[in-house]
């Protein structure tokens, strides 16, 4: 088992065992609770672009005072985000697997992630119950991926990272990873401070211009977090940021819409033309012998389409259970038979069996393999209300703060798909709990929206009555 993840159930169960004693003997300290919960929280949002390590602590934190907390207040229930129903369905596949799975060891460290993260995503949904806090952990991540973002810029610059093979790996130390998290920076950016999403009305006249100087800086910074991706040569960040930044632009304009399009592929065209490392893997997408331009020891996109195809190939052996969430790896190991074709290295000139990884290096794919058919489809659900959700409240509502929230978690959700096509999967501690802390603070604007008008009825029944 992964010592990490051993770790991290050692700490909640003990700290849990102590904290259900105090919290049953102490409901008194309810409020402590909740407030231990909020600080595991930030620590989550300051550390997560930055040191993955105490961005896990903070959510051990979370979790356990989160549980704390809902005992003390004597809450066994399940607070309703509008994404409950696909994720217990997914975590309760997930955990199944563990009776049918190929390799125990591995289903426990996948599986227990799988169901950390959605523990996490329960407690910040239900702690972030006002906008202030809320806006407190948005300015919190913006302020540590920002640092992120022009440290990856310097170090790009320092590694020459334009003009050769080598790749950012940012303050996180992880080149695939970063990228992606640079990408859900540049989506809060955007959508919390860029761009003014409250509607317009006729008689309340025109908005206010933002500030020229900050509207500057964090120009500035989406321009610096484009070229990070840029020098980190990431196709999955690339096929999840620009969609990203397309929808949230046409969402404003359909000038700034066309605006940002020519932009991009004249930025495209200057990238192409100066960097050839950026324009083989670009290519290689599309023509995969391309990829012989970069100074690597494996054929790369032929490689990938190669894990694809055994992926699919387990997927038919196990079309209804897979072979058990976190197992894909170890089947493959077991049975390369099912590997084919065997890859073409355009470097050597061989046909070689691909060693460099065992994964399908595609989320989707992983899932089908892992999680069968029931699975794949109750993730590809809540996939699909992280897109049709913030969407209907973004066109349902004049509050400009959940017009940004809405607008900020669509477009976190467009990247993470991009990212799942190549670098992330549901057990990925940088992306996927990431991911799940976007989804959090939507549900905890809508569940503050419905407690505030749940408790203007309670003071005025005249106000329900009309209502209903």
């Amino acid at each position: 088992m992964d010592i990490l993840l051993f770790i991290k159930m050692a700490v909640i169960a003990v700290s849990g065992i102590i904290l259900i004693a105090i919290a049953v003997k102490r409901p008194s300290l309810a409020g402590f609770f909740e407030k231990a919960g909020l600080s595991g929280i930030f620590l989550f949002a300051l550390f997560i672009p930055v040191k993955d390590g105490f961005a896990i602590f903070g959510m051990v934190v979370t979790v356990a005072f989160f549980i704390a907390y809902k005992i003390a207040k004597r809450d066994a229930g399940v607070p309703e985000t509008g994404f409950n129903i696909p994720i217990l369905i997914y975590t309760g596949i997930v955990i199944a697997s563990l009776f049918w799975t190929y390799s125990i060891k591995d289903s426990i460290n996948e599986g227990g992630e799988i169901v950390y993260f959605v523990l996490f995503f329960f407690a910040a949904a239900t702690l972030l119950n006002t906008k202030k806090r809320i806006d407190f952990i948005v300015y919190t991540f913006t302020f540590s991926i920002s640092v992120a973002i022009v440290y990856g810029l310097f170090q790009g610059i320092f590694i020459n990272a334009l003009y050769s093979s080598n790749r950012l790996a940012g303050l996180i130390g992880n080149w695939t990873g970063f990228p992606v998290q640079v990408s859900y920076g540049l989506v809060v950016i955007a959508a919390y401070y860029l761009i003014g999403f409250k509607k317009h009305k006729k008689e309340a006249g025109s908005e206010k211009a933002p500030s020229l100087m900050p509207a500057f800086l964090f120009g500035m910074l989406i321009l610096a977090g484009f070229l990070d991706i840029v020098f980190s040569k990431a196709r999955s960040a690339w096929i999840g940021i620009i969609p990203a930044i397309f929808v949230l632009m046409y969402l404003k304009s359909k000038k700034l819409f066309l605006v940002v399009l020519v932009l991009l592929l004249v930025l495209n065209a200057g990238f192409f033309s100066i960097s050839k490392t950026f324009k083989s893997r670009m290519l290689a997408m599309f023509k995969p012998k391309i990829y012989k331009m970069e100074s690597k020891s494996h054929g790369d996109i032929e490689s990938h389409i190669a894990l694809v195809e055994s992926a699919w190939a387990v997927f038919r052996r196990f079309p209804l259970t897979g072979v058990g969430v976190g197992a894909f790896s170890k089947y493959f190991d077991g049975h390369k038979a099912v590997h084919f074709p065997w890859y073409y290295n355009p470097k050597t000139g061989k046909s070689l069996y691909d060693l460099y990884d065992n994964w399908p290096e595609n989320g989707y794919m992983q899932t089908l393999a892992e999680t069968g058919l029931f699975g794949f489809l109750a993730l590809m659900w809540l996939f699909f209300l992280a897109l049709k959700r913030p969407v209907k409240l973004f066109m349902n509502t004049d509050d400009g703060f959940k017009r940004k929230i809405a607008a900020m978690t669509l477009g976190a959700s467009i990247v993470f798909y991009g990212s799942f096509a190549g670098v992330s999967n549901m057990s990925n501690n940088e992306l996927t709990n990431l991911w799940f802390f976007f989804l959090a603070l939507f549900a905890a604007a809508n569940l503050m929206s419905r407690t505030i008008s749940k408790s203007k009825d309670f003071r005025n029944p005249k106000n329900a009555i009309t209502e209903k």
